[in-house]
């Protein structure tokens, strides 16, 4: 949970553009706050989307009776899906690798959200297979941590101030704070998933960094050189 609240985003945004804060986001103060709060939104998205917030979660399900699998809504935390990638590998009967992605009818129920079979363009699935699948969720505000808050409000700060001051001195300042909260919330994103290089990653990578000096020592090897 972070502890940037709306009101302090929305200020901070009005600040960095030069404006006065205002005192709460009622409208009392005669100040428009709907435009910030559509920013902060917007951008909320673009950081989430790529499920740096601790908002990626994977889920293993079987078609129901009628060959769909249906997606959860999430819990008091999340406010949908905002995409979904099968991590489990399954074929067409062409032998060409599935691709999946959420599907929402639009009714709004419990069963409005399920996944949808890209490749071949359907909703029903095997009934004898089990599907393991990624889902990135869209957090609530309030329910961020601290230093994804830090980079959707700068990130907002500076559509803001470009829409309404249009100042390329302020716009450079906001792009290098931008830049570095980012840093800090993919750091931070990392942290908390105990991820490294020696347990994830490329395989590349991971290879260079288990390489045994003993066995990859080119002086230990032994070239013939034909007709010396």
């Amino acid at each position: 949970m972070g502890f940037i609240t709306k009101l302090d985003a929305t200020n901070k945004i009005l600040m960095a553009a030069g404006e006065s804060p205002v005192p709460d986001l009622s409208g009392s103060s005669s100040v428009d706050t709907s435009i910030i709060d559509f920013l902060i939104e917007q951008s909320s998205i673009d950081f989430q989307i790529r499920g740096l917030c601790n908002n990626k979660k994977t889920i293993k399900r079987k078609p129901d009776v009628n060959l769909r699998i249906y997606l959860p809504m999430g819990d008091s935390d999340d406010e949908g899906i905002l995409d979904a990638t099968l991590k489990s590998t399954h074929l067409t009967s062409d032998s060409e690798l599935i691709v999946a992605k959420v599907f929402n009818n639009g009714t709004g129920g419990a069963n409005s959200v399920y996944l949808y079979n890209f490749t071949e363009d359907t909703e029903f699935w095997k009934a004898t297979d089990e599907y393991f699948i990624e889902l990135i969720m869209k957090l609530k505000w309030s329910h961020l941590d601290t230093t994804a808050q830090l980079s959707i409000c700068t990130s907002a700060s500076r559509s803001y101030q470009i829409l309404t001051q249009g100042d390329q001195a302020t716009d450079s300042y906001l792009a290098d704070k931008e830049y570095l909260y980012k840093l800090i919330g993919k750091a931070s994103d990392i942290n908390k998933k105990q991820r490294n290089i020696f347990l994830s990653g490329d395989a590349n990578v991971k290879r260079a960094a288990l390489r045994n000096p003993y066995l990859n020592d080119n002086t230990f090897r032994r070239f013939w050189n034909g007709g010396h």
